[in-house]
């Protein structure tokens, strides 16, 4: 049995500690202190998740220890979470990032000493945040993980075998991290704006009304990759997004559901990365532009 922190208590963090409490001592770090127990819902069935949860910004932490952490975040809270918890690491911890967009992790990795693993996860798990404290299962999806730096890969077996295989259902090794993390930013691409607009299920998205405009923001996305020196095709691009519109047909993306709620949304990260590195390399990219630009709008109302 390990010892098991999960940075963030959102759709993805409770699903994960769901499925980790049933072998390990799993601890949720939250900011702040919460009256009622976190929950699980799934199957028309709920269960009170068997974790302890500590608000990681009380001074009374400063012995917290931490081993393995699954850092669950929104990419624009990343860098202030990896340093929230990079004073309480092992010398020899494991760390595990997973965010929807794009971020720069080598920021991450030059602060990590020589025996800290970095990780990096992309998954498609489906979960519905029904309040502070209890999450909803709504599909399985795939979970890939991989490797950010070289001791995260002499480690990869052990922790994959540990933590993902025996316990997250449809759960892989990606052996290009950067393919994983680009391949994920399209799906995002294809998904999350207009489903954030809209306010509709990615199902829905499969609509005809839609593809002209799903079409022009992964040919300038690929575009980017492609200058990027990252090897996608817009067919390849565009069969995977079909495929997790229809996986997750029922599900409401988390820009929706931020959108929906009034909250930030990760469209700078999504969206805004095809931008930025389109302006660097001399790439148009008005539609990634308009999007970009309708969610920031839509926020600052």
């Amino acid at each position: 049995m390990a010892n098991i922190h999960i940075l963030g208590a959102g759709a993805i963090g409770l699903s994960l500690a769901n499925a980790f409490s049933r072998a390990h001592h799993t601890t949720l770090l939250v900011r702040r202190e919460y009256a009622t127990p976190f929950t699980f819902y799934h199957d028309q069935k709920s269960h009170v998740l068997p974790v302890e949860h500590i608000n990681i910004y009380s001074p009374t932490q400063r012995s917290l220890v931490i081993s393995n952490c699954f850092i669950c975040v929104k990419a624009y809270q990343l860098a202030h979470a990896f340093y929230s918890i990079f004073p309480y690491l092992t010398e020899q911890a494991n760390v595990f990032i997973s965010h929807n967009g794009m971020t720069n992790l080598n920021e991450f990795k030059q602060h990590l000493r020589p025996k800290q693993a970095l990780f990096f996860f992309s998954t498609s798990m489906g979960g519905l945040k029904i309040n502070d404290t209890t999450v909803q299962a709504t599909g399985v999806g795939e979970t890939y993980l991989g490797v950010s730096n070289a001791t995260a890969s002499e480690r990869l077996s052990y922790c994959f075998s540990e933590f993902f295989s025996s316990l997250l259902p449809h759960s892989r090794i990606h052996p290009d991290i950067e393919q994983l993390r680009w391949q994920k930013l399209l799906v995002n691409i294809a998904i999350n704006p207009l489903s954030a607009i809209h306010q509709i299920k990615n199902g829905q998205l499969r609509q005809p009304k839609y593809a002209s405009t799903i079409l022009q923001l992964l040919n300038e996305a690929c575009a980017v990759a492609q200058a990027e020196k990252i090897d996608i095709g817009l067919n390849e691009a565009l069969t995977s997004a079909y495929q997790v519109m229809t996986r997750t047909q029922s599900n409401s993306s988390s820009m929706a559901q931020d959108v929906l709620n009034n909250r930030k949304t990760e469209i700078e990260a999504i969206c805004g990365y095809i931008v930025q590195k389109g302006e660097y390399h001399g790439i148009d990219t008005p539609f990634n532009r308009k999007k970009l630009n309708q969610l920031l709008a839509s926020h600052n109302r």
